[in-house]
């Protein structure tokens, strides 16, 4: 009988809180890297993505929190001609999630930390390192049945040694709940 209560109170929150998985894609737009050491450069990206699961938590009727794997892949970013940056990272990320009642759009916050890999050309010598990374971004978007549409706007910023590198720009996707 305690075992039959204890299962029934596990599993009653996630039945009545409707909590679910979801996984997602965004494109990348505009990317913009931005390398500083002693000077500052900036370069477009090419056209990068990001792919993505995880679990939705009810927190209240209007908020749900997201505890998500990403791995995002940057483009490349060339400089002068053979003098590029191409990177990619793996985060951890927390995804509060805003909604009004009776009321199809939605805006988020996205905070994550992971590692960057990096991977510099400069004319015929390359080199690559790994480093932790964080990331935040907002995104508002509109939900559709189980698809969620959105647009936002990330900032990640890793430390190589002595050079700081930053990427941000705008992120277009979707996302589906299961």
């Amino acid at each position: 009988m305690k075992k039959l209560l204890l299962i029934s109170l596990l599993f009653s929150n996630c039945a009545f809180a409707g909590d679910n998985f979801y996984a997602g894609a965004d494109l990348a737009l505009g990317n913009q890297t931005q390398l500083k050491e002693s000077a500052s450069i900036d370069e477009s990206n090419d056209l990068g993505f990001n792919v993505y699961g995880g679990y939705s938590f009810t927190m209240t009727p209007n908020v749900d929190l997201g505890v998500e794997l990403e791995y995002q892949n940057f483009g490349q970013a060339e400089f002068v001609k053979g003098v590029s940056v191409d990177g990619d990272a793996y985060y951890v990320n927390f995804r509060p999630k805003f909604t009004a009642p009776n009321n199809n759009l939605y805006s988020a916050f996205i905070f994550g930390a992971g590692t960057m890999n990096g991977e510099a050309k400069v004319f015929s010598q390359s080199g690559s390192d790994s480093k932790f990374t964080y990331q935040a971004g907002v995104e508002v978007g509109y939900m559709f049945n189980h698809v969620d549409v959105g647009i936002g706007y990330r900032y990640r910023a890793a430390d190589f040694d002595d050079v700081k590198v930053s990427v941000q720009g705008v992120t277009v996707g979707v996302r589906y709940n299961f």
